[in-house]
């Protein structure tokens, strides 16, 4: 117990003496106390630039107390000195408190400080001493650097770009912009843009109430894009602008109109449009040769293969087998018209020019009754054409034949029973551009209100006791439209059925 209470009282003595060492210290300087816990290097000096205290942190003290009594210039780099001798000078001959940088290599780095020399006087006001402090603020300098050289950077892109920059304020003006747009300005805004000029001002008076709300909603955080079109050096333009808000701490101060001219890209997109078009009317085309094939040539090749059948019963009758033998002659010939038609669908591009011909509707419709000539007896149809008003039609011959065909041969296949078909088949003038063909049946017609909306679809049939595909009709309203036509469709159940071909003359 007592060497316990031996212990504190050496203790106790030792703090004593600890605090006394402490008193007598902040007696002869009450600020140095508070230095030696400074990051900044403190320096006292007299009034001959002579060390009294100082302070550099990371020093000892016997390094620290060393330094007392030296001159500032002995102590401090020669990068310094220039700086220092005249601040030193102005704060003592006129008491002001001075404040400047420096930079050099000390302490083996290149170094930034910040120096303030602040004058102490006595109770006469004279100048007895001067606190010299000095901050190394080169952390701060390189950042300062390293913004400044982004800034110097983003602003050659921003004034390089080929974008039309500009800021705009609360108000509606212009308080910044790159050389592109004050380059463009005359050609795409009508005159050379200026700082604090409205931006509505430089557009039409009818679009201004449109660019104002745009602005608006891009002041309240929205961002607006949108494109116009220009005439420059009479050339079409066409612009893609953008309103964005400029938030600083989570409020608008400003909005950003940028443009860009999208021209080419534009006239690219029109042209992938064109190209895809085009490619979408070949594709139909190509489908519609298909379907061609596959279902007009049913007819003339049933007619060939019933011919043929035929010779073998008149094998010993010359004069039939010579006529037989004419009639096959025939359909070979009005099979390989149809054949080469539809070849020169196929194998030329300009379809207008080349494809459209001047066609004879009372020949081609012969030639359609002589392939379902066949049809046409086992019906015992009566057929009656009459294209006295428009004998003929500037179209593409393939088509006209296979709408001409369709038309008919479903006239003959929806035949009501035991009624002789009748079959009208005319042409008329419908007004000064277009020409109307119409086929009219007393057939079995078709119920409109429930397959109306049905009738021209793709292997749609409404009447299955006959032998079909449902392409027929399909195939009509298709040639009609690629022909640039329309068609209307009248039908009663039972009474018979109309359809009128609308085409361009």
């Amino acid at each position: 117990m007592s060497s316990e209470l031996e212990n504190i009282k050496k203790e106790n003595e030792a703090l004593k003496v600890e605090i006394e060492l402490l008193k007598k210290r902040i007696q002869s300087d009450p600020y140095k106390v508070m230095f030696e816990s400074s990051p900044d290097i403190i320096i006292k000096l007299d009034n001959k630039y002579q060390v009294i205290i100082i302070h550099i942190p990371g020093f000892s003290n016997e390094r620290l107390d060393a330094l007392i009594g030296k001159n500032i210039f002995d102590i401090t780099p020669a990068f310094a000195h220039e700086k220092m001798a005249v601040a030193l000078e102005e704060v003592f001959q006129q008491g002001k408190t001075i404040k400047y940088e420096s930079d050099g290599v000390t302490f083996d780095s290149y170094r930034y400080y910040e120096n303030y020399l602040s004058p102490i006087k006595d109770s006469e006001s004279e100048i007895q001493c001067v606190y010299f402090i000095s901050r190394e603020i080169t952390a701060q300098k390189l950042a300062e650097k390293i913004l400044i050289d982004s800034e110097r950077k983003l602003k050659t892109v921003y004034e390089n770009s080929i974008q039309i920059l500009t800021i705009l304020d609360l108000e509606r003006r212009f308080t910044w912009f790159n050389k592109n747009a004050l380059d463009r300005s005359p050609g795409v805004l009508g005159r050379t843009l200026v700082i604090g000029a409205a931006a509505e001002t430089y557009i039409e008076e009818s679009q201004r109430p449109v660019f104002i709300e745009n602005f608006n909603k891009a002041k309240n955080g929205e961002v607006i894009t949108y494109t116009r079109t220009i005439r420059f050096d009479n050339e079409t333009m066409f612009i893609d602008y953008t309103l964005s808000p400029i938030i600083e701490n989570a409020v608008v101060i400003g909005v950003s109109l940028t443009g860009i001219n999208v021209t080419k890209h534009k006239e690219y997109e029109d042209y992938l449009k064109r190209i895809n078009l085009e490619l979408v009317q070949q594709n139909e085309q190509l489908n519609q040769y298909s379907y061609i094939i596959s279902h007009n040539l049913r007819g003339p090749i049933a007619t060939l293969m019933g011919l043929v059948q035929i010779i073998d019963h008149c094998k010993d009758d010359v004069a039939q087998l010579g006529e037989v033998v004419q009639h096959i002659h025939k359909s070979a010939v009005n099979l390989d018209v149809i054949i080469k038609d539809l070849n020169a669908i196929i194998t030329h591009e300009d379809k207008e020019s080349v494809l459209r011909t001047t066609i004879y509707l009372k020949e081609e419709c012969e030639g359609i009754l002589f392939l379902l000539s066949s049809q046409i007896d086992k019906a015992n149809a009566l057929i009656v054409c009459n294209f006295e008003q428009c004998p003929t039609i500037f179209s593409i011959k393939s088509y006209i034949h296979s709408i001409l065909y369709n038309l008919i041969s479903n006239a003959i296949k929806y035949k009501k029973a035991l009624t002789m078909p009748q079959i009208r088949i005319s042409s008329s003038p419908e007004n000064e551009s277009e020409i109307c063909i119409e086929c009219q049946d007393n057939g079995m017609g078709i119920d409109m209100e429930k397959f109306g909306d049905k009738l021209f679809g793709f292997y749609k049939r409404f009447h299955t006791h006959v032998e079909g595909k449902g392409l027929g009709l399909h195939l009509v309203k298709k040639q009609v439209e690629l022909l640039g036509g329309r068609v209307e469709v009248k039908s009663v159940v039972n009474e018979g059925t109309s359809f009128k071909i609308f085409l361009p003359k």
